[in-house]
């Protein structure tokens, strides 16, 4: 495990990437019972069609039920994560900041399951992979980032294969829900509705659901970054999970920050900007490595 504290602070300085945290393009890639569902489209500085960009794709945490839309916003345009997704297209990337839609009833009511979610994560990332070309996309080089339960629905983008598959270069897990073996239990349905689910016991629900249960020889690299104070996400989720990916031989890193608790990437919601700058180190160092 590398240690983060011996990684340099580059003094970033985040304060334009905040500024400018609204997407330059929102999509509403499906609608739900009427409801639009949107994403996000944060373009490099003098884009060019006839060039080829890596995408980095981002997935907003709250709980599976909750975005947030800035008082300077008319609707969603990029939750916490669009500064990041600034950030990282200021540095060459079209970054693609996706919303989905927010369970209900700590994720019991139907149609409004976690389930439910991660299929629209899927749907967004169907529409994405489509307009790939009108972005300029470089499909061969996609990364993707989730914090808290976005890094669950991240990390179920990086390991479910029953349905659909991305061919992701390398997952970013912030702080993620990788289990319900927990307090995170009650938003494992207890009655489904879904088909992939409604003839499944809870016991088999709680794992169909869990990143850690589904992580398989074709799960891309990942890296786990998570504070150690963590009082909302248990760090052994990213124990967990990294420990799995090495008993199968893939790929992984686990990052833990010292007297960090929850949000911590969150740079407009923590105030631990410290914390939130080591974890744009590494995943700095992680993507020129």
């Amino acid at each position: 495990m590398i240690n983060v504290h011996e990684l340099k602070d580059r003094e970033l300085d985040l304060s334009d990437a905040i500024s400018r945290h609204s997407a330059d393009k929102t999509v509403a890639y499906k609608t739900v019972f009427g409801e639009p569902i949107y994403l996000g489209y944060y373009l490099p500085k003098d884009f060019d069609r006839e060039n080829r960009y890596p995408l980095f794709v981002f997935v907003h945490g709250g709980g599976w039920a909750s975005h947030m839309i800035f008082p300077d916003q008319p609707h969603w345009q990029g939750d916490y994560l669009g500064y990041l997704a600034r950030y990282y297209a200021d540095r060459g990337f079209v970054s693609v900041s996706i919303d989905y839609r927010l369970s209900r009833d700590n994720g019991q009511a139907p149609h409004y399951e976690i389930l439910d979610c991660y299929e629209d994560c899927c749907d967004a990332m169907d529409y994405v992979m489509e307009h790939a070309e009108e972005y300029a996309i470089n499909t061969e080089e996609i990364y993707l980032l989730g914090e808290s339960a976005g890094g669950h629905l991240a990390g179920a983008l990086a390991t479910f294969h029953y349905d659909r598959t991305y061919p992701f270069k390398k997952a970013f897990l912030v702080n993620p829900i990788t289990h319900f073996e927990d307090q995170w239990q009650g938003r494992v349905p207890c009655d489904s509705v879904h088909p992939r689910l409604k003839d499944l016991s809870f016991e088999e629900r709680a794992k169909f659901l869990a990143p850690l249960e589904q992580i398989c020889g074709k799960t891309c690299e990942a890296v786990l970054i998570h504070g150690e104070e963590d009082n909302v996400v248990n760090p052994e989720h990213s124990r967990r999970f990294h420990d799995r990916m090495a008993e199968l031989g893939r790929p992984c890193e686990v990052h833990m920050i010292e007297k960090t608790s929850h949000a911590f990437l969150l740079a407009e919601y923590s105030k631990n900007r410290a914390a939130c700058k080591i974890g744009i180190e590494v995943i700095n160092q992680a993507l020129e490595g």
